[in-house]
Parts: structure tokens; C-alpha cells; sequence
């Protein structure tokens, strides 16, 4: 082996890559980064989630796809400088626009950039929330009563007036107006307001439970006088169920939906309960004829017999 040979040849291709290397750092190619052509080939498989507006109300929706788009196209991003920047710059609109360009001034002067999981707290915790309170705000002021049971009602009135973050004073107030009206009624008859929440929403329930209990024995089934459950000759307490709900597998706030003022002005609903003396149904003891014409009797024979 020449050995003189094979130290020319290997400096020829030392001096031959030395050359290359300098012409490439004087004339570097123009080249398409990689970067774009990943994010070009995924943005056609997800499609771009647009821009926010400011719009609290298509926040939730807006967010999750930005979310997809962004996971999508993770590989395309080289660091938390390009992730914090492209999202961001879809904030726009007044108030979106105004907190992104704050923010990018911001991490721009410290020359630090959040990672993409603190950025989602942080939008999160600046539109998210903010738009589920504004949906709360929406719903609470509209949201009456009805013929919803009361439990059900203050269940759900007392988890808007949380989820809007409504003040002690304005969740009252909306309360007192939204209730069943026949329920606020007999609160302001009998002079139980409250102007604390937690002890308003429970006079309501007090009243509502006890109005609903009120129209499950006018509705049907049972009914009580005196606390004694009418019931057929020879029947036992027992049998009937002498607390007078329990026919109906339910109890006072769980009853049936309110149906407050169906029993007003004297109409009173047709009852559907058995007459305690002949044991047929649709009337009660003190309108049973058959009961006056037995008594009359009784009153006949013995004024004979007097005589």
C-alpha cells in the first residue's frame, strides 16, 4: 500500500469538502422550512378554527376546536414562542384583542413565553368562566317556578345564582320574583321574608311543600279531616295509609308538579275519594245523602217510639 498515495487522496477530499462547506455559507439555499410543510399537510386534515371575536357565547365552542386544530398540528411547532404566538393572534375584537396584544407585549419584554397548558389555564380562566356566568346571569333572570316542584326549583335556582356568581341581594330579590307568585304571596302575608338567600330559599320550600301536600289531598286519592283518613267501612288505618300522602309514593316538595290556584274562588275539585258512610266514591260523608237519609230515619223511628 502506497501510504504517500492515500495521505494525497484523503487531502484532496479534505480540501474538496472545506470548499463545499464555504460555498454553502456564502450562498445558503433557499429552502422551504419544515416547520410550514408540516403545518400545510395538517391543516388539511383539520380545518382552521377561525378567530375569537369576543363573542362569550361562542367562546365554548370556538375553544375546543382551537384545542383539536392545535394538537393537530403540534409537530409543526418548534417551541412555546410559535405555539403562545399563533394562538394568541386568533384572539380579536375590543376586549379578546386588546388581552392578547397585552399579553404577547408582555412575554415579548420578558422573553419568556408560556407553555401551552399555562396558556389554557389562563384563557380559560379569562373568557371561559367569565362566559359561563354571563349564561347564568342570562338564565336565572328568566327562570320561573311554574308547575316545577319547589324542591326542584330552589336545587336549581341556588346553582345558577352560584354558576353567575350573583350577590346575596340580587339572588333574593330574583327569587322573590320568579317563585310560584301563590308562594310569595302567602311569604309576604305571613311576613317571613328573609334577605339572606340560604334562609329565603328555605321559607320557600317551607310554603311550596306544604301548598303541594295541600293540592295531593285535593287532587285525589286520600284526603284527611282532623287528621283521621277517610276510608271504607271495615278498612284499616294500616291499609290506607293514615299519613295520607303515602298512597301516592311521594312526600311533601316531591309530590306531583304544582298545579297552586287550580282550588280558588270556592270551585273546589270534584273529589275522588269513597264516602266514609256508603263507600261510594265522588262525594264526601257531610254530602252524602244516602248518610242524611239513614239519620233521618234514625230520627223518625225514635220520635215513634216517643210517642
Amino acid at each position: 500500500m502506497d501510504v504517500n498515495a492515500l495521505l494525497h487522496n484523503m487531502h484532496a477530499q479534505i480540501l474538496t469538502l472545506t470548499t463545499q462547506l464555504a460555498e454553502l455559507q456564502a450562498n445558503p439555499p433557499v429552502a422551504t422550512p419544515s416547520v410550514e410543510k408540516k403545518f400545510n399537510k395538517k391543516v388539511e386534515v383539520v380545518a382552521d378554527p377561525g378567530t375569537f371575536e369576543g363573542d362569550r357565547a361562542q367562546f365554548a365552542k370556538w375553544w375546543i376546536k382551537l384545542q383539536i386544530w392545535v394538537k393537530a398540528n403540534w409537530d409543526a411547532f418548534a417551541d412555546n414562542f410559535e405555539v403562545a404566538t399563533v394562538v394568541l393572534s386568533q384572539l380579536k375584537g375590543p376586549v379578546a384583542g386588546r388581552y392578547a396584544q397585552v399579553r404577547l407585549q408582555e412575554c415579548y419584554t420578558a422573553g419568556v413565553w408560556p407553555t401551552w397548558d399555562d396558556l389554557k389555564v389562563e384563557i380559560e380562566k379569562y373568557f371561559k368562566l367569565q362566559a359561563e356566568r354571563d349564561w347564568a346571569h342570562q338564565q336565572i333572570r328568566s327562570f320561573k317556578q311554574g308547575n316545577m316542584r319547589t324542591d326542584d326549583y330552589i336545587t336549581r335556582f341556588l346553582a345558577l345564582s352560584i354558576q353567575g356568581g350573583l350577590g346575596n341581594e340580587h339572588a333574593v330579590e330574583l327569587l322573590e320574583r320568579n317563585v310560584n307568585p301563590c308562594i310569595a304571596e302567602q311569604i309576604y302575608l305571613q311576613d317571613t321574608r328573609n334577605k339572606n338567600l340560604a334562609l329565603a330559599a328555605e321559607e320557600v320550600q317551607r310554603v311550596g311543600r306544604a301548598m303541594e301536600l295541600y293540592q295531593m289531598h285535593q287532587g285525589g286519592g286520600s284526603t284527611t279531616k282532623n287528621n283521621v283518613s277517610q276510608r271504607r267501612p271495615g278498612s284499616s288505618n294500616h291499609q290506607n295509609h293514615s299519613h295520607g300522602f303515602k298512597p301516592f309514593g311521594l312526600q311533601p316538595g316531591q309530590g306531583a308538579p304544582m298545579d297552586i290556584g287550580a282550588v280558588q274562588g270556592g270551585q273546589m275539585r270534584r273529589f275522588k275519594g269513597n264516602c266514609y258512610n256508603c263507600g261510594q266514591e265522588g262525594h264526601m260523608s257531610r254530602e252524602c245523602r244516602y248518610g242524611a237519609q239513614a239519620a233521618q230515619q234514625k230520627i223518625t223511628k225514635g220520635a215513634r217510639r216517643a210517642n
